[in-house]
């Protein structure tokens, strides 16, 4: 039977007074309270059920003294179990969540007991009138607690949550407790959840509220967003055009809050490496925004990016605007579009297009030219990297001023950056003439500063690059990076190789006379076979000194470097002194392994046949006491290689007495100007790697091209050294002619060279791991 008025009087003031009275020792008046709820519950007497709640929960939210009596008495379990029999709709569930959420705030021991009926909490969020409570109650159950966090995770509240946002049906007195539970519990998915299908919803959802821009949760959603980015697989799934085209919205946007400083901490902030003096930024704009671009870049880098987007795709175009923007006004987005657009040249007939029809090389070039911001510079320096993979586009880039470019960017003290210069040249001069040309001819200009005073504006590249390989780089922020010693000693073997194949249909002879007459040539080439750590790279420098010994000059540098250091006859001895199982293979196989043995042997005989007389001794011994070198099995060899022969090098001395290795008996590592597409499986940052069987060029990166007018390459110039070298240069270069004691002033001034201070920092982009 009810309660008369008088008597739920009564009821109430009786409460009242213990509850306005001392929580300890009121277990058992507590635990009489809560029988009575029962028996109201049994004659169906709401009314005095939902005061006495209301009560109990404002006396516990206002003295937390009350929160042990209340789990010990029986009060919360009640509360929870409420929730469990009454409808939503019944006043007595919202007093039922106040008592709860009063009751587990800051007390672990409640909330471990709570946590047993989450789904009967987490259930009133689909009540409108519940909702904003039951996310309160929520909220104080979960903070600074791993268990109720992790329990909320499982029941993937995160969807939940981010379909009502996205829907507008959470009211704005629960936005901030909203945010603040969507943020623990996707920091508490497991690596299943987060790869599932309720995950990815749950993004778009997300995606959608950030784009409604609410100013006072903005940097909470993208922070999140972020947070999913991160994942390499999640990366494929959002590289949709729908998505990903929102995803470059909502950084185009966050990016447009910034302030011109914030701005260039987001370029400090991308670069690969950073510098100690400059500290990192705490701003959680600067910090969103640089791994919002990085997480778009590393999404355009997956086998989905490259299947479902082109160059005419909304959101390429949409980045591309971005990239035609003056140089001095780039945005770190600049930085998103040249990975983007890089990522869709893969094939010679997009990069062509790039260049040709698009024109874009024009603005990277001037990029490069003109910037200071390291991060935009080596994501614009891939992307022309990829650029230059088609012979087609070589001759093009260089005319527009690419090896200008990139001499300049060889003066700047980051490595990266150095590296992809460096990678570029030895692309530009891979089969061209022209530009081997331009290389032996032509200036660094203007725009190349360097802190050696002998380096201006008139220095010819081809004396300046021989002189930047040997200068000392600081360390790379990832092994993955291009090594700009390594690339530029390429450069260098790439150029010899031209020279010395066969039935070549340029006028080579000039060329070849002009390189030989600076002997500080060797040293670059000498440093790829040193060192250990780049195997293809040392093939290919076993290569370069092969060629450069096949006449006297060259043969003469080379031992000049060998007694300078013995260490170079010993790395040589190396491949010369093969196993017996190797050598019986030797002839028939086209292993590395063979390649570099056979490019020793024929290295060590003409070195014997041209070098001076003391170091012929040395390199006879060689000979001799490797295992494979009998003349028998040298002669094998060489009429294996016979084919291939070709007295194209011609040695400038006219002396034709010694013509016992010609250069063709050089076993080439291979052009490898073969196409490259993306493997199916690569990952993020890594394009496929290049096969054992051959030297290749690495290939591209994951980062494209229109056609324009056709541009026709430049007529080659023929002729002996004088008629095609500018007297200007003509002089420098014959300064240094035939004199070995400059060569070894040149040398130590380089070795003299401080090495640039040690940069630390995290590699953003993706690039081949293979060093070649």
């Amino acid at each position: 039977m009810p309660l008369s008025n008088d008597e739920l009087g009564d009821y109430l003031a009786s409460l009242e007074r213990i509850l306005e009275g001392d929580p300890a020792g009121q277990d058992a008046a507590l635990g009489s309270y809560r029988h009575k709820l029962e028996a109201f519950a049994k004659t169906g007497d709401h009314e005095p059920i939902e005061v006495t709640l209301r009560l109990l929960g404002t006396a516990v939210g206002g003295q937390k003294r009350w929160q042990t009596p209340f789990r010990e008495s029986g009060i919360l379990a009640y509360a929870l179990q409420g929730l469990s029999v009454v409808k939503h709709t019944d006043p007595i569930a919202k007093q039922c969540l106040r008592v709860i959420g009063n009751s587990v705030a800051d007390h672990d021991a409640n909330r471990e007991f709570a946590i047993k009926d989450l789904k009967h909490i987490t259930g009133c969020l689909a009540s409108p009138d519940l909702r904003t409570t039951a996310l309160a109650v929520l909220f104080n159950l979960c903070n600074d607690f791993d268990p109720a966090k992790a329990a909320v995770a499982t029941l993937r509240l995160d969807a939940t949550i981010s379909a009502y946002l996205v829907l507008d049906r959470i009211p704005e007195a629960g936005l901030d407790y909203a945010t603040d539970l969507l943020t623990w519990t996707t920091g508490n998915l497991t690596d299943v959840q987060f790869k599932d299908d309720v995950s990815l919803e749950t993004f778009k959802s997300l995606l959608n509220v950030a784009l409604q821009y609410d100013e006072d949760h903005y940097l909470e959603y993208v922070a999140i967003l972020v947070h999913h980015l991160q994942d390499p697989e999640f990366q494929q799934k959002v590289a949709t055009p729908k998505m990903l085209d929102d995803l470059v919205v909502l950084m185009l946007d966050l990016e447009a809050r910034l302030e011109p400083q914030e701005i260039e901490d987001v370029f400090q902030e991308l670069a690969t490496s950073k510098d100690a003096e400059n500290t990192t930024s705490e701003e959680a704009k600067v910090l969103l925004l640089a791994q919002l671009i990085g997480s778009i870049s590393a999404a355009s880098s997956t086998d989905a990016f490259a299947q479902r987007f082109n160059i005419r795709s909304p959101v390429v175009e949409r980045l591309e605007s971005k990239l035609r923007a003056p140089w001095d006004s780039a945005f770190p987005s600049t930085i998103c579009a040249c990975v983007m657009l890089g990522n869709l040249a893969m094939s010679d007939e997009v990069c062509v297009d790039m260049v040709k029809i698009m024109e874009l090389h024009l603005r990277l070039i001037s990029i490069l030219r003109k910037s200071n911001k390291p991060a935009l510079l080596y994501a614009a320096a891939g992307f022309m990297r990829h650029l230059t993979f088609p012979e087609a586009n070589r001759a093009v880039l260089a005319d527009a001023g690419l090896m200008e470019a990139c001499c300049r960017l060889l003066a700047l003290e980051d490595p990266s950056v150095r590296g992809e210069a460096a990678a570029m040249l030895c692309k530009l001069v891979t089969n061209n003439f022209h530009n081997i040309e331009k290389v032996m001819y032509e200036t660094v200009g203007e725009d190349t500063n360097t802190a050696d005073a002998e380096i201006s504006a008139d220095t010819v590249i081809f004396i300046y690059l021989v002189e930047q390989a040997l200068v000392p780089s600081a360390p790379l922020p990832s092994t993955t990076m291009k090594n700009s010693m390594i690339e530029l000693g390429r450069t260098l073997v790439a150029m010899l190789r031209y020279l010395g194949r066969p039935n070549a249909e340029k006028d080579v002879e000039a060329v070849q006379i002009q390189i030989l007459q600076l002997p500080l040539i060797v040293k670059p080439i000498a440093q790829l076979v040193r060192q250990r750590f780049y195997p293809e790279a040392r093939s290919e420098g076993l290569l370069g000194l092969g060629l450069l010994a096949q006449t006297l000059e060259g043969a003469a540098y080379i031992a000049d470097e060998i007694k300078e250091d013995s260490k170079l006859l010993e790395a040589i001895k190396e491949y010369a002194n093969t196993t017996d199982a190797e050598t019986s293979q030797q002839v028939s196989s086209s292993t590395p392994a063979s390649r570099d043995h056979q490019n020793a042997i024929v290295l060590l005989q003409a070195l014997q046949n041209n070098a001076v007389r003391e170091l012929q001794e040395a390199v006879g011994e060689v000979l001799r006491t490797s295992r494979v070198t009998k003349w028998t099995e040298y002669s094998r060899i060489r009429r294996s290689l016979s084919k291939n022969w070709d007295n194209s090098w011609r040695r400038p001395s006219g002396d034709k007495s010694v013509v016992s290795s010609p250069v063709r008996s050089v076993v080439s590592p291979g052009r490898g100007d073969t196409a490259w597409r993306r493997p199916s499986d690569a990952s993020v940052l890594s394009p496929g790697r290049e096969s054992p069987g051959r030297l290749r060029d690495s290939p591209r990166r994951s980062i494209t091209d229109f056609p324009a007018r056709r541009i026709m390459d430049l007529p080659v110039r023929v002729g002996d050294a004088s008629s095609v070298t500018p007297s200007k240069i003509r002089a420098s270069m014959g300064g240094i002619e035939g004199s070995a004691e400059k060569a070894k002033e040149s040398a130590e001034k380089v070795k003299d060279s401080p090495a640039k201070a040690r940069l630390t920092g995290k590699g953003m982009k993706r690039t081949n791991t293979a060093p070649g």
